[in-house]
């Protein structure tokens, strides 16, 4: 699928689904660059936003404005805020975390993945620029602790589009990837993302979303889920 029907699907159903690959126009998963980007995962911090103190989520954030011509522009590290109406556990509070490794954010899979995504939204709405606010998320599970991918339940995230991309599941069972329509509620989509490159765009605005829960497959091993996340708004600077 390229970026033309990942746009069409999107404007016509609310969502895309599909394989990063057909995104971005080449194969990655498995590939040197592929393993590069996804062991940075591993050096994650703790998050310690969390509402209650739990420690299951490691993440990191970065912005950047990407306009239609392909430049992406990085921006100055700024914190992450939420209003209070549509997130009821950490709105209204500044969330700053630490960047993602420059190494990852200058190499060419980073640089396509955002320009692909904004390719999708320009095919959608024509030509503008985009600011994406990108997180990498690990949410962990051991026998001790359920990791929760969305601890806020159903929900929008306040911009025009939310992308999630799978880059491991490591010994989980669960994480399954809901979408919803913002008025009825009603479930337009549910897929567990399994393969490495498999992603979702929503439409943030007509739309909620949530993850379900995390456990380990096996309780005497811990696991994990790794997703890119990244929350767009069109224009310079979020809302």
């Amino acid at each position: 699928m390229n970026q033309d029907l990942w746009a069409k699907e999107l404007d016509e159903h609310l969502y895309a689904r599909g394989r990063v690959t057909e995104l971005i126009g080449r194969e990655v998963a498995g590939t040197p660059e592929w393993e590069d980007f996804r062991e940075s995962w591993s050096r994650l911090p703790v998050d310690a936003f969390m509402a209650h103190g739990e420690t299951y989520r490691l993440r990191r954030h970065s912005v950047f404005n990407v306009r239609a011509d392909g430049t992406v522009e990085g921006q100055p590290s700024r914190p992450y805020l939420q209003t209070t109406d549509i997130n009821h556990l950490n709105g209204g509070v500044r969330r700053s975390y630490a960047p993602i490794e420059e190494p990852i954010v200058s190499g060419r899979l980073f640089t396509d993945l955002l320009k692909g995504i904004t390719a999708v939204l320009t095919a959608v709405h024509g030509p503008d620029v985009w600011h994406h606010q990108c997180f990498q998320n690990r949410i962990t599970t051991d026998r001790r602790q359920t990791g929760n991918p969305t601890p806020e339940g159903i929900h929008r995230d306040g911009v025009d589009y939310v992308v999630t991309l799978l880059i491991d599941r490591h010994h989980i069972d669960g994480g399954r990837t809901g979408i919803y329509d913002a008025v009825s509620r009603r479930q337009l989509h549910s897929e567990t993302l399994l393969r490495p490159g498999d992603m979702v765009i929503a439409d943030d605005e007509r739309t909620l979303h949530d993850a379900t829960p995390i456990t380990p497959a096996d309780s005497s091993a811990s696991g994990h889920r790794d997703v890119f996340i990244d929350v767009i708004t069109r224009g310079t600077a979020p809302r």
